[in-house]
């Protein structure tokens, strides 16, 4: 009876295997080369950002427009209560502006708690704005927040997909706002990969930055590309006058916070055409010295990110990958484990999560470079939706991350092996293959 059942879910799972790759197979472009590469020949162009560095900051500028900003006071939050804890006092503290667009903001304890702030603080005649994705939202969570403009917020949501015309015909309906970004009064901001639900500040390990300073008029250019985009009349933002001065006075008890630093703002929009994205972790994998270790827990990337991860082994760089252990998506974990043979093979060390589910989407390396943000290392992420990233040049604050990330492999994560790994069963590997092949790999 149990392998009756395995062959029942490969059969029933195959239609919606198709529509996702029909949904998720559009849109992709070549791989990064080298000849889309700008050169630097004037290194004052990017100060705070190391010279073997700047190149990718070029990159990034060319593919967004947006250059590193220095100044910055950041801090990091892997914790979801301590996220909570902070975001709840940035909102009630909000005396001029609240913006919010996220993927999904649900109304369960924590979601309701954040619903009435903005509420009371929009009936205060602050500007408040909430965009969301419709496609991630229940009917319960859509409910409460259409009730958002009584109270004076500028509420919008996102196209909703029709999935089977969207399947056979892939318009605007396979690309999600997958966005998470929270401003208050033009000064503060919080990027990651946290949505506004219970889980991501109890059970869930996922990560987020807050910044103040010069990045904050980047991320409200990031957050003004989607405005427009649902309200073409909506008003521009309001942002601090002095936002050097915001980040020096900038002092929040029980967080480590690094002053000074430079960041770069980068967002992806599968309308223009772009891969910043891809080109972002590409880069950066290809041009890591020591070590590149990463969480993100959807899979698959595209071929090109794997063989950068692959040759990267192969010339010595320690490469780390946390992928998810038990996956809150169906078909993650049999993709993911479709990859793992490959990757050991070239040298890659993987380690799946444990205790829980991670949702993290965050990678360091050489003790000076870390991205955080929305964007998972796949396919989704990197050609179908609209994603945002902070790129962060520092020692400080990679070194901090990395030291989670040991500490992570050490308290909640078991290596996988290739001896373990060739131990499978015929049906496993089968399981694996299928759901890879049929679930939208790409050249």
């Amino acid at each position: 009876m149990g392998n009756v059942r395995h062959i029942l879910t490969l059969v029933t799972a195959a239609g919606a295997l198709l529509g996702s790759g029909l949904l998720t197979g559009c849109g992709y472009r070549a791989a990064l080369h080298a000849s889309y590469i700008p050169e630097v020949t004037d290194s004052t162009l990017y100060p705070g950002v190391k010279p073997e560095y700047q190149q990718l900051a070029a990159l990034m500028e060319k593919d967004t427009g947006i250059p590193p900003s220095t100044g910055n006071t950041i801090g990091f939050i892997p914790d979801g209560d301590h996220k909570l804890q902070l975001m709840l006092q940035d909102l009630k503290a909000a005396s001029k502006a609240i913006y919010m667009d996220y993927y999904r903001i649900c109304a369960d304890s924590a979601g309701t708690i954040v619903l009435d702030i903005l509420r009371d603080k929009a009936a205060q005649g602050l500007d408040v704005r909430v965009m969301v994705d419709k496609a991630a939202e229940t009917p319960k969570n859509f409910r409460a927040l259409k009730k958002l403009p009584e109270a004076g917020v500028l509420f919008n949501s996102f196209y909703k997909p029709v999935w089977f015309i969207d399947g056979l015909v892939p318009p605007a309906g396979t690309h999600r706002d997958h966005r998470k970004i929270l401003m208050t009064d033009g000064a503060t901001a919080y990027l990651g990969g946290r949505n506004i639900q219970d889980k991501y500040f109890t059970s869930w390990r996922d990560a987020d930055v807050r910044i103040t300073g010069p990045a904050i008029e980047h991320i409200a250019t990031v957050y003004m590309e989607n405005q427009l985009r649902l309200n073409p009349q909506a008003a521009p933002l309001h942002i601090a006058s002095d936002l050097n001065l915001e980040a020096d006075k900038d002092n929040v008890p029980g967080l480590v916070q690094h002053r000074g630093k430079t960041v770069q703002v980068v967002h992806d929009s599968p309308i223009d055409k772009k891969l910043p994205m891809r080109n972002l972790f590409e880069w950066s994998i290809g041009h890591a010295k020591r070590y590149f270790w990463i969480y993100s827990p959807y899979t698959p990337p595209p071929k090109s990110t794997l063989n950068a991860l692959k040759e990267a082994a192969r010339r010595g760089v320690d490469v780390r990958w946390i992928v998810q252990g038990v996956s809150d998506v169906f078909m993650e974990e049999y993709i993911a484990e479709f990859l793992f043979r490959d990757l050991l093979e070239a040298g890659v060390r993987i380690f799946k999560w444990n205790t829980g589910i991670m949702h993290a989407k965050q990678f360091m390396s050489d003790d000076y470079l870390m991205a955080i943000g929305s964007v998972n290392m796949d396919n989704l992420s990197f050609f179908l939706n609209y994603e945002n990233e902070a790129i962060i040049y520092d020692e400080d604050i990679t070194r901090e991350a990395a030291q989670r990330f040991q500490e992570d492999l050490t308290t909640h994560c078991s290596e996988v092996t290739i001896e373990e790994v060739k131990r499978w069963n015929i049906f496993r590997k089968f399981r694996n293959w299928f759901f890879y092949t049929f679930g939208g790999p790409v050249g």
